[in-house]
């Protein structure tokens, strides 16, 4: 087995300085005023975001997705196939609404789409970078498991999904194995380096003991993130609580805001 301090020498770092200072090129994604989100949490990696012109949901496999307030945009994301993030009973409970576009992931693929007879659609493909809208920008990054994760740009804000792009460290892993994962979350991350990320949602998986922490660690100590919502829990929403009382995220903590399945919040 490897040693824990092996794998923290490499990842941990100093949270960013000037966090409160955007730089030009931090805004390349976001335009427009940044106006209030009402964030939904259905379970597991499942979640909408609502704002007055917009309804985003991303990865729904489980829970509730409330109606929107008035009629509106809907964006569905699906960053894999994975059942913990794809649930196709998403078409029944959109299929009411007409204005609804899905993004979903290369690895599902367009056949079950056209099987359910969606027929407004963008297969995302890693390393794309796709205009929805006037003022809705969308860059997709590749994921270390399956499928991609997503960074929109929308009603002024950026938020990223990380559907199942983590570092997947597992106990009995050899040096090497947890190497290769360690460089491919790094260099999977590296597109969101140039954007000011308003709402992050990052996993926290319960299984994997003593590494749960370094993936939402790494993605807090490298990138400017100024709220994150911990997802994946694969188990109970207690490591929320171990994770805010641990000394690693001492420095970030008051950034990270812990939603029970059904709960939600909002952000001005």
């Amino acid at each position: 087995m490897v040693k824990e301090y092996k794998i923290e020498k490499r990842l941990l770092t100093k949270t960013p300085d000037n966090d409160n200072i955007i730089p030009e090129d931090f805004n390349l994604i976001m335009t427009g005023a940044a106006t209030m989100i009402v964030i939904n949490y259905a379970g597991h990696s499942g979640f909408s975001v609502e704002s007055d012109t917009h309804m985003l949901i991303f990865d729904y496999s489980e829970g509730l997705i409330p109606k929107p307030v008035k009629k509106k945009k809907i964006y569905v994301f699906i960053s894999h196939a994975h059942e913990d993030h794809f649930n196709p009973d998403i078409f029944g409970i959109c299929s009411e609404y007409s204005n609804v576009k899905y993004i979903v992931s290369y690895d599902i693929g367009s056949k079950i789409l056209d099987d359910y007879g969606i027929e407004d659609y963008v297969i995302a493909e890693p390393g794309m970078d796709i205009r929805l809208e006037s003022r809705f920008r969308l860059k997709v990054l590749p994921s270390t498991d399956c499928g991609v994760a997503f960074l929109a740009g929308c009603s002024g804000r950026n938020i990223f999904h990380a559907g199942d792009l983590n570092l997947w460290l597992w106990e009995g892993m050899c040096e090497s194995e947890v190497y290769d994962m360690t460089e491919k979350f790094r260099e999977y991350t590296k597109g969101l380096k140039n954007f000011w990320i308003d709402t992050a949602f990052l996993p926290l998986d319960t299984r994997q003991g003593m590494y749960s922490y370094l993936g939402f660690d790494y993605y807090m100590k490298h990138f400017r993130i100024k709220n994150a919502i911990p997802m994946h829990f694969s188990g109970s929403s207690k490591i929320c609580d171990d994770f805010l009382a641990d000394p690693i995220s001492r420095d970030y903590k008051h950034k990270i805001m812990c939603v029970e399945p059904g709960g939600k919040l909002s952000l001005n």
